[in-house]
């Protein structure tokens, strides 16, 4: 199966397993608590938090694998014929290109692919899910200082002590964006192109159940193999959405398969 990331210049380069997706609104809706398929009625609507819109674009890269988006209506905001927004609109497909039975195709996809169960942290059903993965290359086009930004939503299926998530859930955030961090460590995309063989996570402050947080991945040193990467996740703070709240950072080790 071949699919496309793509380049800040709009050029694209074929990788397996990977592809580009266009974000122009941030309105995404879908089956949150009920919904096992396309064609239940959905008990709620997920809804990004407003400074989603202006954070998310400046990630840089778009980076995407087909089931991490599979539930995901990105409308195109022109409305309807009687002039209404079209974000709640599911047979309108906007920029995702929306098919119906998305998610059967998503399991014949990990099927095909050799994998036997849902992601961990990018499945609709994950406790909490990471999406919207975006890859800043450092000046290099690679190597240290390359940046992963994603965006996650801990959900109710991964609370702990009372209205609060449980730090496996952060410290599994952690371990994936380490993984995929140093997954773009050459300049290009090239998923499970290496495995995570150590993660030191430090929990600085809880997480309430049904919080969006950024996380953040840094490569930091290089060397043969082995890549070393730091990690935080940050929440915002005042109303106005500027300042920051560390809940978590980290510190992982990834070593290349021997073919990168």
């Amino acid at each position: 199966m071949t699919v496309v990331v793509a380049s800040t210049d709009d050029e694209a380069a074929r990788l397996p397993h990977a592809t580009s997706l266009s974000i122009d609104r941030v309105e995404l809706d879908f089956d949150e608590r009920k919904g096992q398929r396309r064609g239940d009625k959905a008990n709620s609507k997920r809804r990004l938090p407003s400074w989603t819109k202006t954070h998310i674009p400046q990630w840089g890269t778009p980076i995407s694998v087909p089931e991490w988006d599979d539930d995901e209506i990105i409308p195109d905001g022109k409305g309807d014929d009687n002039g209404e927004d079209d974000e709640d609109n599911e047979n309108d497909a906007g920029s995702c290109d929306y098919v119906s039975g998305r998610e059967d195709r998503t399991d014949e996809y990990r099927i095909n692919n050799g994998w036997e169960g849902a992601d961990l942290c990018h499945s609709r059903h994950s406790p909490v899910r990471i999406s919207h993965y975006a890859v800043t290359y450092a000046p290099s086009r690679g190597g240290v200082g390359t940046v992963l930004t994603g965006l996650c939503h801990f959900t109710e299926r991964a609370e702990s002590h009372r209205g609060n998530c449980h730090g496996g859930s952060m410290t599994s955030v952690v371990d994936d964006v380490v993984g995929w961090t140093a997954f773009h460590v050459t300049g290009r995309c090239r998923p499970w192109s290496g495995y995570t063989v150590q993660v030191n996570v430090s929990l600085k402050c809880p997480i309430a159940v049904g919080s969006y947080l950024k996380v953040c991945g840094t490569v930091v040193k290089w060397d043969g193999r082995k890549v070393w990467v730091h990690s935080k996740l940050i929440s915002m703070k005042d109303e106005n959405e500027m300042e920051e709240i560390v809940h978590c950072v980290g510190e992982g080790l990834v070593i290349l398969n021997k073919d990168v």
